[in-house]
Parts: C-alpha cells; sequence; structure tokens
C-alpha cells in the first residue's frame, strides 16, 4: 500500500498541488497570527533592551521613599568604587511650538555624557553640544528640518528657541523611552530649572561584577528610601510593568489566530474532501484487486498527512511573511519588523495543518469503503450525498432556536449576564447559518442565474446549474467566506456605533462648544483665563473646570471633578439615575454610578470629610472626554480647598458656551486671539473631542481590517481551488459542451460566474450575520450615558460586498483558463 501511495501522489501531482496550496495558505495564516502575537512581546522586550542597554545598576526610590534623586546623589553615585559612569535620568514636560503655530506637549530628555548608556541612536546630523542646541525623535522630526529653530515653552509658558541638529531613533516607545527631545543638560534646566532624577544609572568599571557594584552602592548611598538594583533585574522589572499593557494586544492577535484556524479548516477541509472524492473509482478498484477497507483507509489518510505535513511546513514560512507584511503597512513608518518563529509557534502550526487535512480526509475515505466497488466505480461517491440531509436540517433548526432564546434573553438580561448570552448567540446563529447553507445554495444559486441570465446568457445558466448541482460543496466553500465577512462587518458596524455613540454622548454631556485645556498634564490654567474668554464677544459663558484626587473621609480617596455651580445643568449635563443635578451649592456632592456602587452612596446620605461633611444630592452617569471628564464625584468650585488633597495634581480646564445668535468661527477667532497670551492653552471643539475619543477606535479597525483581508484571501483561494479540482473533475462534461457549440470564452464566462455566485452567496450570508450580530449587541452593550448606535457604515459595508464581487473572477482565472485550453478531442476521452 505504501507503493500505491506514492504511486497515487507522482500521478497525480496536480491535483495534490491545489489542495497542498490551500493548506500552506490556512497555515500560514494561523502561524502568522500567532507570530504578530509573539512580535508584541519581541518589541517590547527591544525597548527594554534599549532603555537598560549598558546599565549594571539602577538606582531609584522605593515606592513611598522620601528624599529625591538629585545632583547631590548623582554625585556621591559617581564617587563609589567600581563606577565607570553614571547617569541621571528623568523625563520632563517640554510643550514645543508644531508648524501649525500651536503648542503641544513633548517629552525631553538630558543627554547623557556617557555614550554607553544613551537608550536611542543616533540617526541624522549630531547630538546637541550646546545649551541652545536639540535633537528630535525621528517621527517627531518629520515636520522638521536640520538647522530650524525650534521653539520650546517652559512650565509657566516661557518661550525658549532652540536649533535642531540631529534626530535619533530608538525600537518603540510602547510607554518606554518617551522621551520626544534631546536636550544637553543646561538646555534641559530652560524649561525645567530643577528636575529630579526618576532614577541614576550606572555602569560598572572593566572587571567590576554587576552584585559587587550593588553591593558597594548599596552601602553608600542605600535606604532613607533609596534603592539599589541590578541592571538585569530593572529590566525584568520594567518589562514585567508594561507587560499588562500590551496583554490587550496579544489577545487580539490570538483571537485571529483562533480565527485563522477556523478558517483554514475550512478551506483545507472542502480541498481534500473534493480531492478524495474525485478518487472513488480509483479506491473502488483497489478493493477489487483485493484491498482492504483498513488498508484504503489507512492509505487516503497516510496520503493526506505527507501532503498536510509538507504543505503546513511551507505554510509556517509563509506565515513569516504575513507577520512581516501586516507590521509593515499597519505600523508607523520606519518601525522595525519582528518575526520571532518559535518552536511551539511552528510546531502548533504544523500540527493544525495536519490534524485537519487528515480529519478531512476521513468522511470521503469512510464512505468510499461502505460503498460496493462495483457500485462506486459506476457512480462518484459524492454525488450519493450533495445535497443537505435530515440530520444536518434538525441540526440547523436545533441551533437557531437556540440562538434566537439567546438573543431575547441577552435583550432582557443586564450589561454583563447580556453580553455572555450575546455571544452565544452569535456563535449558535453563525452554526445554524453554516448547517443550513446547502438548504439555501441551492435557491440562491438559482436566483442568481435567473436574474443574471438575460444579460449574461447560457453561461449564466449553466453557472447556476453546476453550483446548484452540489450544494453542499457550494456551501461549504461560500463558508469561509462568510466567517470573514461576518467577522469584519460585525466589528466595522459595532465600531461605528460606539463611534457615533460616544459622539452623542458627548453633545448629551456637554452644551458648550469649546474646552479650553493645558498641553501640560497636571499644569494649572491661569485662574483669570474664564473671566478673560468670557469677555470674547459671542461668548455667552466660560466655567473652570479642576480634576483632582479627593478626600472622601473614611471611604477614601477618589479622582473628582469641581466645577462651577451654576454651571451645572448649563454647560454640564450628565445623565442623572437618581436625585437632581440642575446646578450644585456648598456642601453637596454628586457621585457616579461606579462610586454609588462601590460605596454604597445614594441620594441624601451624607460623606464626613476631614474638613466638614457633603450631602449627596445626585447620581450620575457620564462620558470620560477630555478636558470635561466629571471622575467619580463632581463637588463646587468652591468645595475644591475643602476636598483635595494635599498633594493632588489639579488639570484645570475651561468650559466655552457660544451665545445663540453668535457665529461660531468669528468666536473661535477671537478666543484664539485672547489665548494667544496664555501659549500653553489648547482650544478644541466638540467635533475635537469626539475625534480623540474614536482615534484608537480607527486604528483598531484598520488593523482588524488588515488581519480580516487574510482571512478573506485564504477564502478567495478556497473558491480558486475547489473550482480547479472541479474543473479536472468536469473535464470530460466541459469537453461535451465545446462540442455541442459552447466556445472557449463562453466556457470561461460559465467559470467565472459559478465563482462570482459562490462569492455574493458568502458574502450575503457574513455581511447578514455580522450585521444581525452588532445590532444585538449595540441592543445589550449601549447605556444612558455611553450609548452604542446602531449605526449601519454604508462605506465600508459597500466596500466589502464590492471586494468579494471583484475579486471572485480573479479566483476564477487560472481555472478557467485551464478549462478553456482543455483540448476538445482529450477531454472526450477522459474516464
Amino acid at each position: 500500500m505504501l507503493r500505491v501511495v506514492a504511486a497515487g501522489v507522482r500521478a497525480r501531482p496536480l491535483r495534490l498541488l491545489l489542495s497542498a496550496v490551500a493548506i500552506a495558505l490556512g497555515v500560514a495564516f494561523v502561524s502568522g497570527s500567532l507570530i504578530l502575537s509573539a512580535a508584541v512581546g519581541a518589541g517590547l522586550r527591544a525597548a527594554v533592551a534599549y532603555q537598560t542597554r549598558g546599565v549594571d545598576a539602577v538606582v531609584d526610590q522605593t515606592r513611598g521613599g522620601g528624599g529625591g534623586l538629585d545632583d547631590a546623589l548623582l554625585a556621591k553615585v559617581r564617587g563609589v568604587s567600581g563606577v565607570a559612569a553614571a547617569e541621571g535620568r528623568t523625563t520632563v514636560s517640554a510643550p514645543l511650538r508644531d508648524t501649525t503655530g500651536h503648542a503641544r506637549d513633548a517629552g525631553a530628555v538630558a543627554l547623557p555624557a556617557d555614550a554607553a548608556l544613551r537608550p536611542f541612536d543616533l540617526a541624522g546630523g549630531r547630538f546637541p553640544q550646546q545649551p541652545g542646541e536639540l535633537a528630535m525623535e525621528e517621527t517627531t522630526a518629520a515636520d522638521f528640518t536640520l538647522g530650524q529653530r525650534v521653539t520650546l515653552f517652559d512650565q509657566q509658558g516661557g518661550e525658549h528657541p532652540f536649533t535642531l541638529v540631529g534626530t535619533f531613533s530608538r525600537p518603540s516607545d510602547a510607554g518606554i523611552g518617551a522621551e520626544d527631545l534631546v536636550l544637553t543638560p543646561e538646555g534641559l534646566r530652560q524649561v525645567a530649572p530643577e528636575p529630579e532624577y526618576g532614577e541614576i544609572v550606572v555602569r560598572a568599571a572593566q572587571g567590576v561584577a554587576p552584585a559587587a557594584l550593588v553591593a558597594g552602592l548599596d552601602k553608600a548611598v542605600g535606604g532613607k528610601g533609596v534603592r539599589v538594583v541590578t541592571g538585569d533585574r530593572a529590566a525584568s522589572e520594567l518589562l514585567s510593568n508594561a507587560a499588562p499593557d500590551s496583554a490587550g494586544l496579544t489577545k487580539f492577535f490570538t483571537a485571529f489566530a483562533v480565527l485563522a484556524m477556523v478558517v483554514a479548516a475550512m478551506v483545507i477541509a472542502n480541498s481534500f474532501t473534493i480531492l478524495v472524492a474525485q478518487r472513488a473509482k480509483e479506491l473502488a478498484l483497489l478493493r477489487c484487486v483485493g484491498a482492504g477497507k483498513r488498508q484504503v483507509f489507512g492509505a487516503v489518510l497516510l496520503e493526506a498527512g505527507a501532503v498536510g505535513l509538507v504543505a503546513s511546513v511551507a505554510g509556517v514560512f509563509g506565515g513569516l511573511g504575513v507577520a512581516a507584511a501586516l507590521q509593515a503597512i499597519t505600523g508607523p513608518p520606519g518601525a522595525p519588523v519582528y518575526v520571532p518563529l518559535s518552536a511551539r509557534t511552528a510546531v502548533l502550526a504544523i500540527v493544525i495543518g495536519v490534524v485537519v487535512t487528515v480529519l478531512a480526509a476521513v468522511p470521503p475515505a469512510r464512505t468510499a469503503t461502505r460503498v460496493a466497488p462495483v457500485e462506486a466505480m459506476r457512480t462518484p461517491v459524492e454525488g450519493r450525498r450533495a445535497r443537505a440531509g435530515r440530520p444536518r436540517t434538525i441540526a440547523a433548526v436545533v441551533l437557531l432556536v437556540a440562538g434566537i432564546a439567546a438573543t431575547i434573553g441577552a435583550l432582557a438580561a443586564e450589561v454583563e449576564d447580556g453580553a455572555v448570552l450575546a455571544v452565544f448567540a452569535m456563535v449558535a446563529l453563525l452554526g445554524a447559518l453554516l448547517a443550513v447553507g446547502p438548504l439555501l445554495a441551492g435557491p440562491v444559486v438559482r436566483a442568481l442565474g435567473s436574474v443574471t441570465g438575460p444579460v449574461l446568457g447560457e453561461p449564466a445558466k449553466l453557472a447556476a446549474l453546476n453550483a446548484d448541482r452540489n450544494p453542499r460543496r457550494t456551501a461549504a466553500t461560500a463558508a469561509a467566506l462568510t466567517i470573514g465577512l461576518a467577522v469584519v462587518a460585525l466589528v466595522t458596524t459595532v465600531t461605528a456605533g460606539v463611534e457615533a455613540g460616544q459622539g452623542r454622548g458627548v453633545e448629551q454631556q456637554l452644551t458648550a462648544e469649546f474646552t479650553v485645556t493645558s498641553v501640560v498634564n497636571g499644569q494649572q490654567l491661569p485662574p483669570t483665563l474664564p473671566a478673560t474668554l468670557a469677555a470674547v464677544p459671542g461668548v455667552a459663558a466660560a466655567a473652570p473646570v479642576t480634576e483632582f484626587t479627593g478626600d472622601l473621609g473614611n471611604l477614601g480617596a477618589y479622582g473628582m471633578t469641581a466645577v462651577r455651580g451654576d454651571a451645572v445643568g448649563t454647560l454640564l449635563r450628565p445623565v442623572v439615575l437618581a436625585g437632581r443635578l440642575d446646578r450644585l451649592g456648598p456642601g453637596e456632592l454628586a457621585v457616579s454610578r461606579q462610586l454609588s456602587e462601590e460605596a454604597g452612596l445614594s441620594v441624601g446620605q451624607t460623606v464626613r470629610t476631614a474638613s466638614g461633611a457633603l450631602r449627596v444630592v445626585a447620581v450620575y452617569d457620564s462620558v470620560d472626554a477630555p478636558g470635561a471628564s466629571l471622575g467619580l464625584g463632581l463637588v463646587d468650585l468652591g468645595e475644591l480647598p475643602r476636598v483635595a488633597l494635599a498633594d493632588s495634581e489639579h488639570d484645570g480646564s475651561v468650559l466655552v458656551k457660544v451665545a445663540t445668535a453668535a457665529d461660531a468661527d468669528r468666536v473661535r477667532a477671537g478666543l484664539d486671539h485672547a489665548l494667544a497670551a496664555t501659549p500653553l492653552a489648547q482650544l478644541n471643539t466638540i467635533a475635537d473631542l469626539e475625534d480623540q475619543l474614536s482615534a484608537p477606535l480607527r486604528s483598531t479597525l484598520d488593523l482588524l481590517w488588515a488581519l480580516t483581508a487574510l482571512a478573506v484571501l485564504i477564502a478567495f483561494a478556497g473558491i480558486a481551488n475547489t473550482l480547479s479540482l472541479s474543473v479536472l473533475e468536469r473535464t470530460r462534461e466541459s469537453a461535451l459542451l465545446r462540442a455541442l457549440g459552447l466556445t472557449r470564452g463562453g466556457l470561461r464566462a460559465t467559470l467565472t460566474a459559478e465563482s462570482v455566485f459562490v462569492a455574493v452567496f458568502g458574502a450575503a450570508c457574513g455581511l447578514l450575520l455580522g450585521v444581525g450580530s452588532a445590532w444585538l449587541i449595540t441592543r445589550v452593550a449601549s447605556t444612558a450615558a455611553e450609548p452604542v448606535l446602531f449605526t449601519l457604515p454604508w462605506p465600508r459595508l459597500t466596500v466589502l460586498l464590492a471586494a468579494a464581487v471583484l475579486a471572485a473572477p480573479l479566483a476564477a482565472a487560472l481555472p478557467a483558463r485551464r478549462a478553456a485550453r482543455g483540448s476538445l478531442t482529450a477531454g472526450m476521452a477522459e474516464a
């Protein structure tokens, strides 16, 4: 049987190659998704390695430590035996004036004198040497040129001119090494006169072990809130602190790896099912010449395993290209590309490819062994089970009922329980759709043939007959496309709903047209600014808003907001869940739903603080909008000195409302003029706030589209593979049609139309399922303060459907060309 298997492989290289391509593409997507997930960690480790390269020891403060790390301590560290170099590190806020003339925040660091302790590399020009020079991170410097004058602002808004003399690079920030500017120590003191070091990094002298260096430093400067650790330990701590921030992205890629497994499994299963079914006569002949059922069954599985193994190995290496291409497409320009192929990823991807391929070969192989040899040689095995049977119909009905019941339950349940039921409903409905696919495929393709028949003529009718001949194959071919488009339609529609809901939530919460914030976090705006802005012609009101950490006595410290009492209900209108919130007076407190649930607070209760009492007058829900965040508690501005913690940083903003009859554009020009004396103030419209809130959603959606494009590509590869195998299967039939008068162009048009029909069927099912699931999620997740609207993103959905229809002829190009070029005489002689 081994010789028979080897001979069969040599006799059918093209058919096996087509199946191998489908397997390789599927495995490439699986391994590519897993590699992308690992690339997140690789990029993080690279950033940590840059930040700690050359560092043998780190001196920092313990939590709650006393004195700061200053120049005196740095000098003491440099005097310790075994220290070759030591540098103080701190990143200060140094807003710069961009090319539009507005200030934007930037992080600045002092250039280490010791080149080995610099956590960045020179990219162009040179590093600063004089106090009036600076170097800029490459992406930040994209709008500037070397030699250009750059204005930096200090914390009070004073202007300091610098000359751009160089650019530098680093692997990525990932929250690590987020400096935008490098200055000389003297230049840094121009924008931050007395910066305290966040840490002191130390390089050991030659021959000094890090452990010995740490022991010496600990003896000299340790204690009293100062800690000394090795560079390796500091790197490990930095990596562990940053890892949770990348966990969400890792889960994102892992979810797409699961999607890849499902899509790849369906394409591989369909391709190999067709391949084995086409060999029914050959398998029957082996039975006739003495091969037993087990021998035939084992031979098919052995051949499937061999093809799956070779194709899966090729797919793993293809995954490297997939991961690299996605990073290049979705990452910032010039960003490094990581393709960490671990043994675990390679083995997992290969096992998936082999197992799925072997499992795909089991059903047709078992069917072939159960049919009598003489009957199998006379009738193709697959033709006997071409249409959906009763078990499939029963499964579809059960899943549909379960999905509908879960949908009803999700709509009636609370958000948390509703989300679980919504996920179950989506999975059940997807299963029902896949199970009922063969029942829908026939009527759909017949309808498509009838609609396009008057335009395309006989090719459309023949294409509909071919697709309807085996609805199970048609449905299986379209299933991978259905899943891919369902996912992207679901997320696209939900994202559009979240974006629209955020906009409505901001508009409901803020009746002001403008907000003014500081470009420096924690930096207060001038106390006279609200009055200055209120005096601008066309401004109806201007009210200050201050975010701070408040002391609520036994309840603890919470992030809160203070606002002028008469601005509540006019400029600020959060969703009120209980009580009243038309204004706030002295001694009154409004609490968020989260604080109400955590602390058990309700309207009418009194909160005792160190400096008095606050009476709860309302419970609200709000949108966390930049410059207008209400935090967990809301008090009158007069209560701020009594409630705020002594060391609390205050973030201030001003809400500006335009008079009804005023021209908003003229008012904005007047506000810009009034803010000229306050360069650190940033003016935003409500539309700007909505754009800031939705920017992360759009970035995630772009990445999702790039990933899903691969799933859709594999789905179309499955369509092409199915058509190619069916061309080989229908060689005699195609020749007969040619003999009856069908031209080569007509034969190509028939296969192209069949591909389009399959694509339209799969795309329509995917879009309907995705949009329907999105509707359910928006209904379940929407709240009064943060509504999630069911909004159909017509442009993107249209692009999805158009791409599916336009890609179908490309998928059919090679199979159609092969069918049309076939010899009529040889085709008629095909057995």
